[in-house]
């Protein structure tokens, strides 16, 4: 994950604490099968997003850094700040858009629905996909450092795991999870986005050059070393080379950079109106005057013939209205978004449905713990935001 207003809850979890029970019984807040993240049972907000179908009617959603607090409150105050939760979405046959919310419990309180169990390291749950009847979850190792990067961000990277629930059409609290080892180290973690397309899950695999860029590269795995239940995933990976060869391993030296941006975050879905590949993303800042972030106001696509690319230079599609000067709920100049990324099974016909996240962000010069006391009590902040915007018949450049 790149250096991300979620990064700065990260170095402050000790600020949040807080109670609330294990899962939430589901909330019915639509009339119609638009995504809604309500503040229920003490879920008050997350970021990340990554949404599974898991059939015609049901989505699985993987949520970040997220908090935990009683109850019926109506502010962050008291609440506890966990590494990862879950949702379960469905839209019955009346077209009605109900949410549950699962996280861990332990004798402290709440914690991550996938906990690692140790002080100072935790997973982020990156993207996901169904194959041979079972689920499989995408956990990027994150542990605490020393500051690094520009944020001085005090965590790194140490791997990439996959989770293998193996009866996920049971009930959350009875789910059953084996791990099988995908990567090693931290340099290149094949966690952006999963893409499961004919006999191979591909990976978009972000390169971490010590918290400055974020690079990424294609990584493929052959589905028969899923099916084979090998703990030990990372021989069997194959890496796209310069040259548009798959060298065996996962090799980022002599890797083809498909696309040099630095979103870690990210979707890639096929888009049979367009016949092509779309690759969504957004991240939250970008390099301005005299090395000066400033925050990214746009979603972007790009597109492909095929996985490998080429891929198109990035295309802004949608410009985001929280970071407009004139944004009529409210304009702060403190606020930035990141995480887009798109959700096609609840997309209408020709059009393409995606959500984003907006949090606040001190910056190099501002007080974090300031911040974060503002945002404790925003409760405008911090969930995914859902938009649909008609897909373009031809997508058009970037602004």
């Amino acid at each position: 994950m790149s250096p991300t207003p979620a990064m700065l809850l990260a170095a402050l979890t000790a600020l949040a604490v807080g109670l609330e029970a294990c899962a939430s019984p589901a909330a019915r807040v639509s009339a119609s099968c638009t995504p809604a993240f309500p503040y229920r049972d003490g879920w008050l907000g997350a970021d990340a997003a990554y949404s599974i179908p898991l059939s015609s009617a049901e989505t699985l959603w993987l949520f970040g850094d997220t908090f935990v607090g009683e109850p019926g409150q109506s502010s962050r105050r008291g609440a506890r700040f966990i590494h990862n939760s879950i949702g379960l979405s469905r839209c019955d046959a009346e077209g009605v858009w109900s949410m549950e919310y699962h996280w861990g419990q332990g004798r402290a309180g709440p914690k991550a629905f996938l906990d690692r169990g140790q002080t100072g390291k935790w997973w982020w749950l990156f993207d996901g996909f169904v194959h041979g009847g079972q689920l499989y979850l995408g956990l990027l190792e994150v542990e605490t450092t020393g500051p690094r990067g520009p944020l001085d961000m005090p965590f790194g990277y140490t791997g990439v795991d996959l989770g293998r629930v193996v009866n996920y059409r049971d009930p959350v609290g009875e789910w059953r999870l084996e791990r099988q080892r995908l990567s090693r180290g931290d340099v290149a973690l094949p966690a952006g986005a999963m893409v499961v397309h004919e006999d191979h899950v591909y990976f978009f695999t972000f390169l971490d050059r010590n918290a400055q860029s974020y690079p990424r590269i294609l990584v493929r795995l052959p589905l028969v070393a899923l099916d084979s239940g090998n703990r030990d995933l990372e021989p069997a990976l194959e890496t796209l080379m310069e040259d548009g060869s798959w060298g065996a391993g996962l090799v980022p030296d002599g890797a083809r950079v498909v696309m040099a941006d630095d979103a870690t975050e990210m979707s890639v879905h096929y888009h049979a109106a367009i016949d092509q590949w779309l690759a969504l993303y957004s991240f939250p800042t970008l390099e301005g005057a005299a090395g000066q972030q400033r925050p990214a106001d746009k979603v972007w696509v790009r597109t492909a013939d095929s996985l490998e690319g080429p891929w198109s230079e990035r295309r802004s599609l949608f410009r985001i209205p929280e970071l407009d000067p004139s944004y009529a709920g409210g304009y702060d100049p403190s606020t930035a978004c990141y995480a887009a990324k798109e959700h096609p099974q609840i997309s209408p016909s020709r059009s393409v449905s995606f959500t984003y996240v907006c949090n606040l962000f001190a910056g190099l010069d501002g007080d974090p713990g300031e911040v974060l006391g503002r945002l404790l009590d925003d409760m405008g902040l911090y969930r995914p935001i859902p938009v649909t915007v008609t897909l373009p018949p031809e997508l058009s450049g970037e602004e």
